[in-house]
């Protein structure tokens, strides 16, 4: 059997409908399978006015089931036994006996698909998780819009019943666009419903509609030998305004052009949702690209998006013009008017503990000039420009192209995704500015508390690891937290005595979880057992030792390290006495263990892991002959004794590499 059901209501937020789509198909299949409905193919469409799910084979009922009831002990009073009989509805003879309990089996009838539905939608309603919901007249239930109609179409009849959370009641029918053809549909197959709304100028599939933006946008350009600027996320968000899309090509007066290609983006992409066109050079272009729910009428429709737009870039070229008055280094000051946080003074003073932290002029320099550009016009119509707003004043006034670049740089990583500083002046202010937020809400006992993190300094901290591996060498951290603090105290803060440890282990966490995304935990335990130091050195020997265990030498050490745990659960040992070493195995073993534990030292000293993986994995043959041919609980007490000592050597040496103790078999 196929189901339909589709909620049409009025326009769903362009930003809300991707993880939406993903819930709705969620709830409905976590009822299917909870009522034990045989469901495949199960999808959900949605678009601005719609969210549908399609289920292209469900069964026409739910499963029988045989449901089992645990009665009193065998031997109980009667009265019991005779309630439960009359509970259960079962006979004497019906019961079974188990375990000295009776037991009922209770069959249940698989109830139709139809009955069931009410009871399903009613949930999935209630349960869908919005970011914002509305109430409006006549629905028991909020919802992210008014819910305006319900079809539910099973097997091609309309299955009719009423959904109090919407206050409506179901039937088979739908709309097609709301202003080029609005008629009902009445809906009998999934096939009909989707070729009958194209034929009303309604595109299902979003990213059907994503895709013929974008081809649409590509034609257009291509036949005027231009270019668009790739923005998957204004693409995603236009896709979900429209339900057929239309796309145009507007004009930008010339005088504007002036302005920086980062302002005239943003200014069109943030108030107006238009497209960045560039030219056969990959410079801006006096045109911009727009998306429409109707036919473009370019008499009235394009000069209107054009005037809108005007109005847009007259105010930024107003903001631009007035902020290149101003010297930008002369707004420091004004920082002292921004608090950075009430506990940890303003943002002026931020800016000087980076420069006091800052190793080199030129960082000192940037340092200085970071935070300016938050208290330009520009940046206050447009947060998205922070950083790169402060890049284009301060080469526009003179300053190094290389500081200037670092006023943006330091934003770097943003994100998960985002790349970290490739320059060495902004890697390093991005660092110090990362520290300096950590260093000081730690310090006065401001620490993210399950999911809440107002501060965003789990973010923070991964941005200081991923830092610190882009730089492919050894860099140490405590340092640079040092310094920081030293900085507040400079200023006249007292931070916690223990913020410094506080930080590392907190970063350590965020390594801790950073490290099992590409490995089993109890590696990342194995490394990770004495205090941070070096975020890069750290990483590299976990992976070191991902890669030593999943080879069969890594494998047998590690069951040999088992091995000799076991055996030395009740010894300590102590000094290995040469003298009373007999047999060839043990004295190969120990002349190994010697000759190793030097060697593995140095390679981990000059960071050269898998060299040191080497003379561990070599240790393998010798610890194999030692097992097979030497009886390490000898007869003779001292020989006995001797034997254990040397297997606490072998331990003492498998953990110079990592803490073996923590691996899981």
């Amino acid at each position: 059997m196929e189901l339909i059901i589709e909620i049409f209501c009025e326009e769903i937020p362009a930003r809300m409908q991707r993880q939406a789509k993903i819930d709705c198909l969620q709830l409905f299949c976590k009822e299917f399978d909870t009522l034990k409905i045989d469901h495949q193919n199960s999808e959900v469409f949605i678009g601005p006015r719609r969210l549908t799910l399609h289920v292209a084979n469900i069964a026409e009922a739910s499963d029988d089931l045989i449901e089992e009831k645990r009665g009193p002990k065998v031997g109980a009073p009667d009265q019991a036994r005779q309630g439960f009989l009359k509970a259960s509805g079962l006979l004497i003879d019906q019961l079974n006996q188990e375990n000295g309990y009776w037991f009922a089996k209770i069959a249940q009838q698989g109830q139709p698909l139809v009955d069931l539905l009410p009871g399903i939608l009613e949930r999935v309603l209630r349960a869908m998780p919005w970011p914002t919901s509305m109430q409006w007249p006549g629905a028991a239930h909020t919802w992210v819009r008014p819910i305006r109609n319900i079809c539910c179409v099973l097997d091609g009849n309309p299955v009719a019943f009423a959904v109090p959370a919407a206050g409506l009641t179901t039937n088979n029918q739908t709309f097609g666009h709301r202003f080029l053809k609005p008629e009902t549909i009445i809906v009998t197959s999934f096939s009909q419903y989707k070729k009958d709304l194209l034929e009303a100028m309604v595109m299902l599939d979003f990213e059907e509609r994503r895709s013929s933006t974008l081809n649409m946008l590509q034609q257009i350009c291509e036949s005027q030998q231009l270019s668009y600027k790739n923005d998957d996320l204004l693409l995603d968000e236009v896709a979900g305004l429209v339900e057929y899309p239309f796309i145009g090509l507007g004009n930008i007066d010339a005088k504007f052009m002036h302005l920086p290609g980062p302002v005239l983006s943003t200014s069109m992409r943030v108030h107006q949702k238009y497209f960045t066109i560039l030219n056969n050079k990959g410079d801006f272009a006096p045109f911009f690209g727009y998306v429409a729910n109707v036919p473009i009428n370019l008499e009235y429709m394009q000069k209107g998006y054009q005037t809108v737009l005007r109005a847009r870039l007259s105010d930024a070229s107003f903001f631009y013009e007035q902020d290149l008055k101003q010297p930008f280094s002369s707004r420091v000051d004004e920082l002292k008017n921004i608090i950075f946080h009430a506990d940890l003074g303003s943002v002026y003073q931020k800016v000087e503990r980076l420069k006091f932290c800052a190793g080199t002029a030129d960082v000192k320099e940037a340092a200085g000039l970071c935070k300016s550009d938050l208290i330009t016009q520009m940046v206050g119509e447009f947060p998205e420009l922070q950083g790169t707003m402060g890049e284009i004043y301060a080469i526009a006034q003179g300053s190094k192209k290389e500081i200037a670049a670092a006023l943006k740089g330091y934003y770097q990583p943003q994100g998960a995704s985002d790349a970290c500083p490739s320059d060495d002046i902004s890697w390093e202010l991005s660092l110090l500015d990362k520290v300096d937020s950590l260093v000081g809400f730690f310090g006065v006992g401001m620490k993210p508390s399950g999911s809440k993190d107002p501060y965003g300094l789990r973010r923070t901290a991964l941005g200081i690891i991923r830092l610190m591996l882009s730089k492919n060498s050894q860099n140490n951290l405590r340092p640079y937290l040092q310094k920081s603090v030293e900085s507040y105290k400079k200023q006249g803060f007292t931070l916690k005595e223990d913020v410094i440890d506080t930080v590392i282990n907190f970063i350590t966490e965020r390594l801790s979880a950073f490290l099992k995304t590409e490995m089993p935990a109890d590696h990342v335990y194995a490394v990770l057992y004495s205090p941070l130091e070096d975020v890069w050195l750290t990483v590299e020997r976990a992976r070191a030792l991902k890669d030593l265990l999943q080879t069969e030498v890594g494998v047998a050490l590690l069951n040999a390290y088992r091995r000799v745990v076991g055996i030395l659960s009740s010894a300590l040992p102590g000094i290995v006495n040469k003298e009373l070493l007999i047999t060839k195995e043990e004295l190969s073993l120990h002349e190994a263990l010697e000759q190793s534990s030097a060697k593995i030292n140095a390679h981990l000293a000059s960071v050269n892991f898998k060299e040191a993986m080497t003379i561990v994995a070599g240790l393998k043959p010798f610890i194999d002959s030692f097992f097979d041919k030497v009886k390490v609980m000898d007869d003779d007490s001292q020989i006995r004794q001797n034997r254990l000592n040397l297997l606490g050597v072998l331990q003492s040496t498998l953990n110079i590499f990592a803490n073996f103790s923590k691996l899981e078999g």
